[in-house]
């Protein structure tokens, strides 16, 4: 056993273990039933949904990319350039991760209770993915901000906060309060589902086994 998992609380060991000999005893029951309709019906309604939330992503993007880069292009700083091309970096960098974290979550590898119940645990791996980028953008643009805050005092950049510190420390506590509990309630539908996954793998080992 590595460092890294000895230092895992024993429960969180208990807990991932015990999913894994589950998913390990599920793999090797033989496929000898057609897929549930629940189970279908299941995956179906998650595909649209992913659809649905990739649409409204780059709905999402292209409004904020142009109308961002209008507004920054347009204004009386002197440092518009550079802000545009920060929207865009940010965003590119974005909406490359939606794409790459999409990527073979759309349809089963075998038309099995096996394949389906494998894609639901890989969206549900792409979802814990989707959480920690989410953070590490959000720290990523406070680092940028606070960099390019620090440049404006040598008259390199205009500022990107004006007015009375404690004004943007308590927006930025805000919106980082709203992640949190975001991220929570999201996490707590991870687990949610990873439950009910294993509930449908033991059904299934328990039909093969009739």
């Amino acid at each position: 056993m590595n460092s890294e998992h000895s230092r895992k609380p024993a429960g969180e060991l208990g807990d991932h273990d015990a999913l894994q000999d589950l998913a390990n005893l599920w793999r090797q029951a033989p496929v000898t039933v057609p897929v549930p309709d629940v189970i279908r019906t299941n995956i179906r309604q998650q595909e649209r949904r992913m659809r649905l939330f990739a649409l409204l992503e780059w709905m999402g993007a292209v409004v904020v990319g142009v109308g961002g880069i209008y507004l920054m292009l347009n204004s009386s700083v002197s440092d518009a350039p550079w802000r545009a091309l920060l929207v865009v970096a940010l965003l590119t960098w974005a909406m490359a991760f939606s794409v790459s974290n999409r990527r073979g979550v759309w349809d089963p590898l075998e038309e099995s209770t096996r394949g389906y119940l494998d894609l639901a645990r890989l969206r549900l791996a792409r979802k814990r993915r989707m959480l920690r980028f989410a953070w590490i953008l959000f720290i990523a643009e406070l680092g940028i901000f606070a960099v390019w805050q620090w440049l404006s005092r040598f008259g390199w950049l205009e500022p990107i906060f004006v007015g009375e510190a404690i004004f943007t420390v308590s927006w930025v506590s805000v919106f980082a309060l709203g992640m949190g509990i975001w991220s929570l309630w999201y996490w707590r539908r991870i687990k949610s589902s990873e439950q009910q996954i294993a509930e449908w793998q033991w059904e299934d080992i328990e039909t093969n086994k009739k």
